[in-house]
């Protein structure tokens, strides 16, 4: 049982061999029975990067329309591992002690479920979103559900006229009273919703008073200069934009605003 989920080359996540009293003792810290596929797959490799990062879903969330985005599983042990389960529990407010986590990318977390039974589902858990999705009854399914790539469904295909309206009255709010971090995370999610949409959230964030939120605006517009997002914006208005942050007061804004100005002249 490997699936080709890993690379070679050891990374992080690794945290080394594992033996049955060590399995025993995490068990007994995570008071949980961990599922034997989990065991045997640890035992070949404990922690890694998946090479099969996404898990179809039906339904839209925060990364997709129909996917869910799985970095990485966590191996025996902690920092990062299974063991930072109950750190990540508190700072992120997920109360059941049932609820494992075995991938983390916060406010997402991938999940062992004990809540109903002693051979745990897999779930989805967005902190942020108040969210929750089944994915597979157990994890060995989980595991043979995983794929490499999956093309993305445009959500506004499917967004009602109301669904919409929401979406601005939300950008306005995050704006208005968001963190920098709350601001990023919501650009992630307008991103795979429409144009106008990330063009009204982009124009708000360009006239945000906070430095960092330019600068996380500038992740994307150097995919757009560099041609990766074609028509999502202008490059008219990708260039009046660019021009703007390259005569910013912030050094760390100004130095990347031309470093996005160099990738779009290269590419015209």
């Amino acid at each position: 049982m490997e699936y080709g989920l890993w690379n070679s080359d050891l990374d992080e996540f690794y945290k080394g061999e594992i033996d049955v009293n060590q399995v025993e003792t995490i068990q007994t810290a995570l008071k949980v029975t961990l599922p034997e596929s989990y065991i045997k797959l640890m035992h070949k490799r404990n922690g890694f990067y998946l090479t099969k990062k996404y898990y179809p879903v039906s339904t839209p969330n925060s990364w997709a329309n129909n996917s869910v985005h799985v970095d990485s599983l966590y191996g025996l042990g902690e920092n990062p591992g299974i063991l930072d389960n109950p750190y990540l529990r508190t700072e992120w407010g997920i109360r059941s002690k049932k609820i494992i986590i075995i991938s983390a990318e916060p406010p997402t977390f991938i999940c062992l479920d004990y809540r109903k039974k002693k051979n745990p589902s897999v779930i989805f858990i967005d902190v942020d979103e108040n969210q929750e999705i089944k994915l597979a009854e157990n994890f060995e399914d989980f595991l043979e559900g995983l794929v490499e790539e999956i093309a993305e469904e445009t959500l506004s295909d499917i967004l009602s006229e109301q669904q919409i309206q929401d979406y601005y009255k939300k950008i306005d709010a995050v704006i208005l009273s968001g963190k920098s971090a709350e601001i990023d995370r919501l650009l992630t999610k307008i991103l795979s919703t429409n144009n106008e949409l990330i063009r009204y959230l982009v124009e708000k964030m360009r006239r945000h008073e906070k430095p960092k939120v330019h600068f996380n605006l500038l992740l994307l517009l150097i995919c757009c200069a560099e041609g990766l997002n074609k028509g999502m914006l202008e490059d008219e208005y990708l260039l009046e934009v660019l021009n703007e942050f390259s005569t910013s007061k912030n050094k760390d804004v100004k130095e990347f605003a031309v470093i996005c100005l160099e990738k779009y002249n290269s590419r015209l």
